[in-house]
């Protein structure tokens, strides 16, 4: 019985880590990574973390609702103008154009990311270093005060940026948010886009993982430990979205810098230590 109750508590765990972590700017993958091992969890697989990644894909979705219905389904009301359709259809078409290079490098770089950055001593480095840029960055770039229109360029260099945090430990949530503020977004409207462009490349990642765990015949069938690990996913992604979203209004990237390099450096030792 207390083995069961641990089980699904590590499950509650998994779940959490991912639902904070995949939109605060401090690398979800990298903390997953971290998580599994200091529960002694092997690596669950292809199956667990695809439907993890659908998990934060829906807080995305259920969040932004509203955003994406219009976007899709763009229709004109009294209260609507032409400007404001044309700006829901041209929005959807710069995520989509910020989306290409990350499912280039997904797709090219998978297997080698694979096999080469998953070590805890890896994604410990990296995030001292994101920690370093962050804070570097918030000293030497001035932020305007009200966001500029994006350009199709504006929106792809951000997508080279997300397409950067493909490795553990580099967040994409944080790097898509500095490639926003550097062409000259808002930290607030650099956030919202960060949120909205998650969504097909998550996405993408799901369903490619999803794939891979049908072909390998590795479908998991611990359904309880899913349940238990998306539920905690869901609902903690859309309580992060929604506190961001304000902290961004006042708050700068430098607290999550402070904290990536402390448990950066902390993390190396450990790894040397153990």
């Amino acid at each position: 019985m207390q083995q069961t109750i641990w089980h699904l508590g590590q499950a509650a765990i998994l779940g959490l880590v991912q639902g904070i972590t995949e939109f605060l700017p401090i690398s979800s993958s990298g903390h997953l990574i971290i998580a599994r091992d200091f529960l002694r969890l092997p690596d669950p697989g292809n199956f667990f973390d695809a439907v993890l990644h659908l998990a934060t894909l829906l807080a995305i979705l259920i969040y932004f609702r509203k955003d994406w219905w219009q976007m899709i389904f763009p229709k004109k009301s009294k209260k609507e103008t032409k400007n404001i359709l044309l700006s829901n259809r041209r929005l959807l078409g710069l995520i989509l154009i910020a989306t290409i290079p990350g499912l280039i490098m997904g797709y090219l770089g998978n297997h080698w990311i694979e096999g080469h950055w998953r070590s805890l001593l890896s994604v410990a480095s990296l995030m001292v270093i994101m920690g370093i840029v962050y804070w570097l960055f918030e000293r030497l770039i001035k932020l305007p005060k009200v966001s500029k229109s994006l350009t199709s360029w504006d929106a792809l260099s951000i997508g080279f940026t997300q397409a950067v945090a493909v490795i553990p430990g580099i967040s994409r949530s944080g790097m898509t948010l500095l490639g926003g503020m550097y062409v000259g977004l808002t930290r607030e409207v650099a956030a919202k886009f960060s949120f909205l462009l998650a969504a097909p490349v998550i996405a993408a990642a799901g369903s490619y993982g999803l794939y891979s765990a049908w072909a390998e015949k590795s479908i998991g069938k611990d359904y309880w430990f899913l349940l238990i690990a998306c539920i905690m996913s869901v609902a903690s992604g859309l309580l992060v979205i929604r506190w961001l979203l304000k902290f961004y209004q006042k708050y700068s990237l430098s607290s999550f810098a402070y904290y990536l390099v402390v448990a950066g450096a902390g993390l190396v030792i450990y790894n040397f230590l153990r």
